[in-house]
């Protein structure tokens, strides 16, 4: 640990220097500012998401003022004690958020009806009986003061991911969306999805998860594949109606804010890529991120840094060999080398691609047919843009595409596949692409893991590389496969499936725990590495592993969820 005085010194290097810095929220204490500097880079506690979660006990200017005094009376170098006994007489960690039993929870909703298999259908039971713990609302004490709070107050009750997340989070809730459905949770699966888009009409999108600090930026542009799940289960079509524009307004922000052009073989195309606005320090991680930049030479290139370290939050896999290059353009586990926004990614413009496919058909059975045009010619657009530059006809499979080298990334990320899912290509080369994804999946040794399918090849220590396996992408490259009406794809994917639910299974029976992540190399064991130690919870382990029961282990006829895709 740098001494008190190096930390001081440093800190007031940073903030001269920086006058043009991009903040990650407008908030002098969650944000930016002298106390948040001094807070964590003395690592008051061992995670730094801890404090930017505590609530203060005074408005705003007071704690500051506060702030100022305990500074002048230690003459502007107050050791360690001082400030933490500052923190605890100024700051609390309760009151926030209550537990909530939502209304509509039922131990026995129909999918536990139709699973014959007892072992199955007691762990479906032990799944759906979590939503409870996972409940929370936000209190009053947040409604009425919420400048003394990081958390961003919404109207409805919504599911936690667990652990350290004591928020709602943007991506997480599309998996616990199909979850709640599947146990009849319909209440709560409107609230859910009416919190966010709160989100998009207060702040034009939605950020990464319930907290100021994460304003910078979104998360994977998920919201309108939530409502086609929850119109296609309630048939509450008037919910669509009132909120299209809502829709409308989300899909813009990235087409806004969040695309580029690539040129390929004499043509321009037009796709996506993560793009935080903002290249400070992420508070939730400050003294990290101030440690992973400063191996760089200069103030230009750690401000880069940061602004690739909030982009690879973005995208959802903080963090992952995906963003990391070392000097040859090859993967590495180093994030000091972060460059999220150089790679146009495949799962990002798959995404883009069915959300513009489903608003098309929306605005069909709203009979607004000038703007369901708008949304077709712009998912016609994005396929032609997907197919062009990250499609690879010789390997069979979709890459990111690196800007660059101007080449595509010929490594196996468990995201390549996504595409797939979101039926990005023509129609007639449907079933060809299935069979050609599988076998880049089997060239690439991933059908010999027992544990799932990884999230990459490389043992880099990060989180999103492998051995670790996570829940999303095991669902996004299953049902993708399936829906391909590929013989062998079909049969490879139902494997697939029963290895990941058998594996959670185990980890169950051994832990009573759901786990954020698990290890592709052993079944039913959790992963590891990142910045945090594992969560346990899991708010989108339990959706997904619900959906690969629904479609996998239910007595009756297999139907997808998510209607209009």
């Amino acid at each position: 640990m740098k001494s008190l005085l190096a930390i001081t010194a440093f800190l007031s290097l940073f903030c001269l220097a920086t006058p043009q810095t991009k903040q990650s929220c407008y908030s002098p204490i969650y944000c930016q500012g002298d106390l948040l500097h001094l807070v964590q880079s003395l690592k008051i506690f061992n995670d730094s998401k801890t404090f930017v979660d505590m609530a203060m006990i005074y408005p705003v200017n007071d704690t500051l003022t506060k702030f100022r005094t305990m500074m002048a009376e230690n003459d502007e170098n107050p050791s360690r004690d001082t400030v933490k006994e500052f923190v605890y007489k100024n700051f609390q960690s309760i009151g926030e958020l209550e537990e909530f039993y939502p209304r509509d929870y039922n131990p026995e909703p129909k999918i536990v009806k139709e699973i014959n298999d007892p072992v199955i259908r007691k762990f479906t039971q032990s799944i759906i009986s979590i939503w409870p713990s996972l409940t929370r609302k936000v209190s009053y004490h947040v409604h009425d003061h919420p400048d003394t709070h990081s958390l961003i107050p919404v109207e409805h009750h919504f599911i936690i991911p667990g652990g350290r997340f004591k928020e709602y989070y943007y991506w997480d809730s599309y998996w616990i969306l199909k979850g709640l459905l599947l146990s009849d949770m319909i209440e709560t699966s409107k609230g859910l999805i009416q919190n966010l888009l709160s989100m998009v009409e207060r702040y034009g999108f939605i950020p990464n998860g319930g907290r100021i600090y994460y304003l910078n930026r979104s998360q994977p542009p998920l919201l309108t594949f939530m409502v086609a799940d929850y119109v296609k289960y309630t048939k509450d079509f008037e919910f669509l109606r009132n909120n299209i524009d809502t829709l409308d307004k989300e899909l813009n922000f990235w087409l806004n804010q969040r695309t580029i052009n690539v040129e390929r073989d004499g043509k321009v195309y037009q796709l996506a890529h993560y793009d935080s606005e903002s290249d400070t320090p992420r508070p939730e991680s400050y003294l990290e991120d101030i440690e992973t930049c400063s191996q760089l030479d200069s103030e230009d290139a750690k401000f880069e840094c940061y602004t690739d370290l909030k982009s690879g939050a973005e995208s959802g896999m903080d963090f992952t060999s995906r963003w990391i290059f070392d000097k040859t353009g090859n993967p590495t586990g180093n994030l000091t080398f972060i460059s999220t926004r150089r790679i146009v990614p495949v799962d990002l413009n798959a995404f883009l691609y069915k959300a513009f496919k489903v608003m098309y058909k929306f605005n069909l059975i709203l009979q607004k047919n000038d703007d369901a045009k708008v949304w077709h010619d712009l998912a016609e657009k994005w396929k032609d843009s997907i197919e062009n530059v990250l499609y690879h006809q010789e390997d069979g499979i979709w890459y990111d595409f690196d800007l660059k080298l101007e080449k595509p990334r010929r490594y196996f990320f468990a995201s390549n596949f996504i595409p797939l899912w979101a039926g990005a290509f023509d129609e007639s080369v449907r079933e060809e692409r299935g069979g050609k994804a599988v076998e880049y999946l089997r060239s690439q040794g991933i059908t010999n893991y027992r544990g799932g399918i990884p999230a990459s090849l490389f043992p880099t220590g990060q989180q999103w590389d492998f051995p670790n396996a996570w829940s999303p992408y095991q669902n996004l490259i299953i049902i993708g496969l399936d829906k391909s009406k590929n013989g062998t794809a079909i049969e490879e994917a139902r494997q697939l499936a029963h290895k990941w639910v058998n594996s959670n299974i185990r980890a169950w029976h051994e832990n009573k725990v759901m786990f954020e992540k698990y290890n592709a190399q052993n079944s039913g064991q959790f992963g590891g590495g990142g910045e945090y130690h594992i969560q346990a919870g899991f708010g989108w382990s339990n959706g997904c592993v619900l959906e690969l029961i629904h479609l996998y282990f239910r007595t009756k006829t297999r139907k997808y969820m998510g209607g209009f895709q």
